[in-house]
């Protein structure tokens, strides 16, 4: 029996949505959508005005084409994910808190596709698919950091680039800060900057970068490094474990993965408002991929 990868089936559930539910044609590939049909937002949810959201987000749209045509990528998706629960940020507290042990006080900020000013972080453009902002339970001001995955796997370094030449200069801010905060077995180390490993360790770097501990002026005192990826994605489901390998014993919970599957069931365990059941069905239906769409 051959067995189809993860990116395959992907690809058969995305070409499957578009024509049986949206039902409009393609551009060029079977899962991106023509120009017209993207710019009218039906990559997106069409409740809680996630595309007027994403277009204010990114108002010059040849710039950032992907987001709004490529099914088969993950740009969109945290604009699918998220803004319909920075509506309700109690909601928003609730859903999180099932992963993250309840410390979340309250969210006071939910942001997509937020970089921070260089000069407070990484000195580069690294940046976070969604910026959560909240109040820790015991006090003081917390940060998540989510990347949201869906077909992607591992990236190669472009030859010479700037984040080439970082990852090897070991007076570059991302080895002074890996030294620095402790974070990860020695042994390890070398290993974050692998294929595999290293997007994954410079988002939680970045997000180190912040904390007051590593930023005297900063507010935030706590940061949790999050994947949120579809189970079936071996990639991200093999990495995680890994990952939480490296780092040393007391840090465990500033990294965590949470599957879309686990995100869609506690936020339905959650919720009996309308608007939200129809979001979270959507959600299923997009991109759980199930045998009615292969």
């Amino acid at each position: 029996m051959v067995v189809i990868g993860f990116k395959e089936r992907a690809k058969r559930h995305q070409i499957k949505f578009r024509e049986d539910v949206l039902k409009v044609g393609y551009d060029g590939f079977e899962t991106i959508l023509n120009d017209a049909d993207a710019q009218q937002g039906l990559i997106f949810f069409d409740g809680f005005k996630i595309n007027e959201y994403a277009q204010n987000r990114y108002p010059h749209f040849k710039l950032k084409q992907a987001c709004f045509a490529n099914m088969l990528r993950s740009e969109h998706i945290p604009f699918n994910f998220f803004v319909p629960i920075s509506k309700n940020l109690e909601y928003a507290r609730a859903v999180l808190n099932r992963f993250m042990g309840g410390v979340i006080n309250i969210i006071t900020e939910i942001r997509i596709e937020y970089a921070p000013d260089p000069a407070k972080a990484l000195m580069d453009k690294t940046s976070f698919d969604v910026f959560i902002e909240y109040r820790h339970a015991y006090g003081g001001s917390g940060i998540l950091g989510i990347e949201v995955k869906y077909t992607e796997r591992e990236y190669k370094l472009i030859r010479d680039s700037k984040e080439d030449k970082d990852i090897i200069n070991p007076e570059s801010i991302y080895n002074q800060l890996t030294g620095k905060i402790g974070l990860y077995r020695k042994e390890k180390i070398e290993e974050l900057k692998t294929d595999e490993f290293r997007q994954v360790w410079r988002t939680q770097l970045l997000g180190e970068s912040m904390t007051r501990k590593n930023h005297p002026d900063s507010r935030y005192e706590y940061f949790t490094s999050i994947v949120l990826y579809p189970e079936g994605n071996d990639h991200f489901r093999e990495l995680i474990p890994k990952y939480k390998s490296f780092l040393s014993p007391g840090h465990e919970s500033s990294f965590r993965g949470i599957t879309y599957e686990e995100f869609i069931s506690a936020a339905k365990e959650l919720t009996d408002d309308a608007g939200f059941i129809r979001w979270l069905q959507y959600l299923e239906d997009r991109y759980i991929i199930s045998s009615k769409f292969i």
